[in-house]
């Protein structure tokens, strides 16, 4: 493991143990631990329904499924800690800061225009500035918004009811990437009630992996209040 990696693990451990009843947060820090602990999961619901932090399946390229624990949660970003050795920041789930990745996205900016944070749902451009390790800083990412429908995905064997969001986006043309594409979609899917996020497919660099998430934590709780995580 990577010596950064390392010490974000040891400030997220200051940040929990700094907080109240130490039984939660020994079983918070244990269940990231856990996360980390091996790249290929196969999380039951009683185990996502037990732990004491948020938990995400990932798939990053054509790696094995990893999972993701939420270590905190900071100016309305979700710092996730990856078992691919790497930590994710999201605003509102899009991917806005990593560490540990082989190019490393450092920065996002016009997030109060982010539309997964305002309105998702209607169609809408968006232009925001990125910093990516090896590819450049200052580059203008320009994307259109569309809902394209309604349908059912399954998750941990439940049906989820989702809107699907389509973000097409173009990168710029930028000289060492002249024979890559610089176009792709992002998808979002939300659930059709509660309009809370369920999973998403996105990528923040024409060389960089795709990632594959499920909210498998938001997903437990939905089926607890259908009945259906018993």
């Amino acid at each position: 493991m990577k010596l950064h990696i390392r010490t974000t693990l040891a400030g997220i451990a200051v940040l929990l143990f700094s907080f109240g009843c130490s039984n939660t947060t020994n079983a918070y820090y244990n269940t990231l631990l856990l996360a980390l602990e091996d790249r290929s999961i196969n999380l039951t619901v009683d185990e996502i329904k037990n732990s004491k932090a948020d938990l995400i399946e990932i798939k990053a390229g054509v790696r094995d499924t990893a999972a993701l624990a939420l270590a905190y949660i900071e100016d309305n970003k979700h710092k996730w800690v990856s078992g691919d050795n790497a930590v994710l920041t999201m605003h509102h789930g899009l991917i806005t800061n990593t560490d540990g990745l082989k190019a490393d996205l450092y920065f996002t900016g016009d997030l109060n225009n982010n539309p997964l944070a305002n309105d998702p749902f209607s169609s809408q451009r968006w232009k925001r500035k990125v910093d990516i390790e090896d590819v450049g800083y200052g580059l203008t990412v320009e994307s259109s918004w569309k809902v394209e429908g309604e349908i059912t995905r399954e998750y941990i064997g439940f049906q989820v009811p989702l809107i699907k969001v389509v973000e097409s986006v173009s990168f710029p043309d930028h000289s060492p990437f002249i024979n890559l594409d610089l176009h792709w979609e992002n998808t979002y899917y939300f659930h059709q009630v509660t309009k809370e996020l369920m999973a998403s497919k996105q990528k923040f660099s024409p060389k960089g992996d795709e990632y594959v998430m499920v909210y498998l934590s938001r997903i437990v709780r939905e089926m607890d209040k259908q009945g259906a995580a018993k």
